[in-house]
């Protein structure tokens, strides 16, 4: 079966081009009193407001004389308390509180995986910046932990190391 084309067949007549809409011819256009009406009547309102409207009178300022004295300082006051006098032979014993030492040392955990290979990623990106760490395997889980620390200032150091490295979520706590 042959295929029959599903086009219009082209008809020989001329389409109606579309024209371009005419614009009005000009001519003699007339005098334009709108114009000339608002313009007299702006110019009378102006004028009814510079004219016709009562100016407030200017005050001047009366300008007084100061007459400049000489300015003394006054006497220094007298000391009317005790304590002055007292105070520098007076000995202050103050009770300072000893540092507690704590006796349990910090760890900090970076990571904990189901795999090994990611645990030992993880250990190779920490070992670049320069810290040992140590994969510890707990039931089906492979946590990446760095320390033990004595002091957490220690381990909070270490972390914002790591933290400029993008390596982050390191949390720290007592070790177990």
């Amino acid at each position: 079966m042959a295929t029959s084309n599903r086009r219009k067949k082209s008809t020989s007549v001329k389409k109606d081009r579309r024209k371009a809409p005419q614009r009005p011819k000009k001519g003699k256009q007339g005098f334009p009193f709108v114009a000339v009406a608002i313009a007299i009547l702006l110019s009378a309102f102006i004028g009814y407001f510079m004219f016709a409207v009562e100016k407030p009178e200017v005050i001047k300022p009366v300008v007084q004389q100061t007459v400049k004295k000489e300015e003394l300082l006054p006497e220094k006051p007298q000391p009317k308390w005790q304590y002055e006098e007292s105070l520098p032979s007076k000995e202050v014993v103050v009770d300072i509180p000893e540092e507690k030492k704590n006796t349990r040392p910090y760890q900090m955990q970076c990571g904990s995986f189901k795999k090994q290979g990611d645990a030992e990623s993880l250990k190779a990106r920490i070992a670049f910046q320069g810290l040992n760490s140590i994969i510890k395997k707990t039931g089906s889980w492979y946590r990446v932990i760095l320390g033990p620390y004595d002091r957490k200032r220690l381990a909070e150091k270490e972390r914002h190391k790591l933290q400029r490295a993008k390596i982050n979520g390191c949390q720290i706590w007592y070790w177990r």
